[in-house]
């Protein structure tokens, strides 16, 4: 019988800037991936984590601890010098609020008695400058959020691609007519050799 692998396969799907809101989160993107300013990411961190893969529902606690750091892990391999990450992870039921910490350079915070969702919203709503943030979500809730906040918002499909792929997918057009997907070459195997590497 063959042993179920610790950190299943992520899941990564070709990048499409089509499914992003609006032309003006559609130009946002553009910014964003195609280099021509810094930006911030505001992670929904579990989301994200489930997104690739990484972790699930039912990952027994006695793993889920090292799936997280093999996860902020993977985060800082990909984004350093790139882009600035801020990772928001619930926490409703840890015995006592924390300040923000750092792993590796990915800012982290743990929203302690709310959950993550609101934790994030209410980055928005005091973040001076939310038109500089882009929301890393597959929830509606957290999208909507970003988007009356001013903030751009992209998939976890989308910013998989954008930090395994590098530069191989920073320079693509942003349209505003659609275009059909076009799996990049070795898009796939480029993340599982990421996850593939031995971590001290």
């Amino acid at each position: 019988m063959t042993a179920r692998p610790l950190f299943p396969r992520p899941i990564l799907r070709p990048l499409s800037y089509r499914s992003l809101e609006g032309r003006a989160s559609r130009r946002a993107a553009f910014g964003i991936f195609g280099y021509t300013a810094r930006v911030t990411f505001l992670i929904d961190g579990y989301n994200l984590m489930f997104a690739a893969g990484l972790a699930g529902r039912t990952t027994p606690a006695a793993h889920f601890e090292r799936a997280r750091a093999r996860f902020l892990d993977w985060l800082a391999d990909g984004a350093t010098g790139r882009a600035e990450l801020r990772v928001v992870f619930d926490a409703q039921q840890a015995p006592a609020a924390s300040l923000e910490s750092a792993h590796r350079g990915v800012r982290v915070r743990f929203a302690f008695r709310q959950t993550a969702d609101d934790l994030i919203e209410q980055i928005l709503a005091t973040e001076p400058r939310a038109d500089r943030l882009a929301v890393v979500s597959n929830d509606a809730r957290v999208r909507e959020a970003a988007r009356r906040a001013g903030s751009a918002v992209t998939s976890c499909e989308e910013f998989m691609d954008w930090l395994v792929l590098g530069e191989r997918g920073a320079s693509a057009p942003c349209s505003d007519k659609p275009e059909e997907d076009k799996p990049a070459p070795g898009d796939v195997s480029d993340l599982l050799a990421e996850f593939s590497k031995p971590k001290p």
